[in-house]
């Protein structure tokens, strides 16, 4: 995969050379600033990250408002970070772990899981109080879909989840 998606924490410097974030799992993660690096004589290189749940979670966002096919490691990512099993997850989506499992090796994963997924992972990441807006709105659109003509469509849910991202109430607290 040629993309690279770069991560900061806003109101900090950017601290010269970016750091490849390999314990995401993803390849294509580099920090820009956020962390720290320290020599330990015994141990060697330790990498320090300022706040891993807050990046854990934009990195998140950008995998779900992708608008591209997730791969296996985005969506295994996704369920790590919404702390489910394969099995937990199989549940939720009515299958069984193995599909799980074969996704997440990078097998082909259906458009309805996937969206399946970004949606699930929306919803872990909204804040509760936030999320009734957001479920109404699905809903909203779903119905506008139904009664419209089916060959036309309505915003996606990346879309949905870009622009909550973007809005005061996902930058507030």
């Amino acid at each position: 995969m040629s993309e690279r998606a770069e991560f900061h924490v806003m109101g900090q410097p950017y601290d010269g050379a970016p750091l490849h974030y390999t314990a995401s799992g993803l390849d294509y993660v580099y920090l820009v600033n956020g962390f720290s690096i320290e020599d330990d004589p015994d141990y060697g290189r330790i990498v320090t990250i300022d706040a891993p749940d807050d990046l854990h979670k934009a990195i998140g966002l950008h995998v779900i408002t992708k608008e591209r096919r997730l791969t296996g490691a985005e969506f295994k990512f996704l369920r790590k970070q919404m702390k489910l099993t394969q099995k937990d997850l199989a549940e939720k989506f009515g299958t069984d772990v193995q599909t799980v499992a074969n996704y997440e090796k990078g097998k082909k994963i259906p458009p309805i899981s996937e969206q399946l997924m970004r949606i699930t992972f929306a919803l872990w990441i909204i804040p509760p109080d936030a999320r009734v807006g957001i479920l109404k709105r699905i809903a909203s659109e779903t119905q506008q879909r139904k009664t419209k003509n089916k060959t036309s469509r309505s915003r996606s849910y990346p879309e949905i989840a870009r622009q909550w991202q973007s809005s005061e109430m996902c930058h507030a607290g």
